[in-house]
């Protein structure tokens, strides 16, 4: 057979010759991160730098695997204690890893980017739990014959007239080919013109099973409620993150959403204040995303939107990491505001699709050589082909958000890889939206009153921060 280089040179000479004949690519073990979910857990975060520390050396080693049995093991343990409380409570987990070593510079964005991902996977999950459509497709095909392949007179004959020419041109640059071949370090002798050669498929079997599920919906007011990080020794880091939502918790944003302000505290519910409660865990925001609804020392429902970005600037050098602060922290508060927007109005698709070949075919092969057909060489070859895609989309927008304010602006350096975040946190409080729409109107700001409309909490219609998981 003939190498890609001869043949390239054939092909020149080839062209050559006709031209000139024609001239032409958390620190604790608690349940967290819901205020809705226990009165302990709504004082903590999602998780802690403890947790975080404590995850390297436990088992398994495998990161990825770490983040994954636990959120499996949470969403378990939860979804049969509220079964037992007979409570509809959707959750789900999903898990990602971080794409760069902690070594690279981009490392925290990357982490945000993971628990960003690891969130749309446990949202995909949860629209396909409540509406998805599905289409099956079976293929079975099978094929099979005896006449085997087979060289026409005219082929043999024009075979045999190509052969004829080769001859020619090899002989006109045979000198030249074998000076460059030799100089390549490849002896001339060992290279001949390829024979043709015909294929054919004498028998084919082949089974085709292709799933196709498209889901969609509104998941408005589905929470995050627990993270879970871990880097393992070879400096992987992978995250985890559950989130739930239920008819109660979706109905409670949406009344905060419509009540203007004008809510009537629960002393009952009064817990830390917001800056206590942000400067108790200050060290642990990293591991808080999303939206958190808190209750203040007076009794008031406070919305908490917890935002990050990472800060890729060289750390010896001072100037450009006080620079890439200021820019970290605008990207820290968008992010926050996606957040808000996501827990008042989300809307989300996923599509899936895998296509499972299986494909067992025998093929002949027979070769023309100096006008002589070779014996048939017959070849089984059994295969498996698998397709797989999934896309997903989540989308949310609220216009005319009032009395959104800063809590808090955080910088932390992470306890594993010593790469900086930061945050920013930031609060929905009902006497804030009251004081910003009557500064708008130019009114005074009264004192509640008897009269003043109260956030009814009915069942199936709203949300306390109450033991045990009672207000879902």
């Amino acid at each position: 057979m003939m190498n890609a280089y001869k043949a390239s040179l054939l092909v020149s000479l080839l062209l050559s010759f006709s031209t000139y004949a024609n001239s032409n690519t958390t620190e604790n073990s608690k349940e967290l991160a819901d205020p809705v979910m226990s009165a302990t857990a709504s004082s903590e975060p999602a998780a802690s730098k403890q947790e975080v520390v404590a995850a390297q050396t436990q088992g398994p080693e495998d990161a990825y695997s770490y983040v994954e049995q636990k959120a499996q093991t949470f969403v378990d343990t939860k979804r049969s204690k509220f079964a037992q409380q007979n409570k509809q409570v959707f959750m789900h987990s999903g898990a990602a890893i971080v794409s760069l070593k902690s070594t690279e510079a981009g490392w925290s964005d990357a982490r945000i980017m993971a628990y960003q991902e690891a969130q749309q996977k446990a949202r995909e999950n949860l629209l396909k739990q409540l509406y998805v459509d599905v289409a099956a497709k079976t293929i079975r095909s099978s094929f099979k014959s005896n006449k085997l392949p087979e060289f026409q007179p005219e082929e043999i004959q024009a075979q045999g007239k190509l052969e004829a020419l080769l001859d020619k041109i090899v002989a006109l640059a045979d000198a030249t080919l074998n000076s460059e071949l030799s100089e390549a370090g490849i002896d001339p002798n060992e290279y001949d013109a390829a024979p043709a050669s015909k294929r054919k498929v004498m028998m084919r079997k082949a089974i085709t099973k292709s799933v196709r599920t498209a889901a969609r919906g509104d998941i408005s007011g589905s929470q995050i409620m627990k993270t879970y990080e871990k880097t393992d020794k070879n400096g992987n880091t992978a995250v985890a993150v559950v989130i739930a939502t239920s008819n109660k918790k979706k109905n409670f944003l949406t009344s905060l959403r419509l009540s203007k302000g004008n809510i009537k505290p629960e002393l009952s519910k009064a817990k830390m204040s917001v800056q206590n409660y942000l400067a108790k865990h200050k060290s642990n925001l990293m591991y808080q995303m999303g939206t958190k609804v808190l209750w203040d020392e007076n009794g008031y429902p406070v919305l908490l939107s917890f935002g990050m970005s990472g800060n890729d600037c060289n750390p010896a050098d001072y100037e450009e990491c006080v620079d890439n602060r200021e820019f970290s922290f605008i990207d820290a508060e968008l992010d926050a505001f996606a957040h808000l927007s996501e827990a008042y109005n989300l809307s989300g698709s996923v599509t899936a699709e895998s296509s499972t070949t299986q494909d067992k075919s025998r093929t002949a092969e027979i070769t023309l050589a100096s006008k002589q057909v070779s014996e048939p060489i017959e070849t089984t070859i059994a295969k498996i082909i698998k397709e797989t895609k999934q896309s997903s989309s989540m989308t949310s927008s609220v216009k005319g958000l009032v009395g959104i304010q800063q809590a808090t602006r955080w910088t932390e350096k992470h306890p594993i890889t010593n790469r900086e975040v930061n945050g920013i946190v930031l609060m929905w409080h009902p006497l804030s939206e009251q004081a910003t729409r009557n500064f708008k109107a130019n009114k005074q700001l009264k004192k509640n009153s008897a009269n003043a409309a109260k956030l009814v909490i009915k069942a199936g219609t709203g949300e306390s921060d109450e033991a045990d998981d009672e207000d879902f």
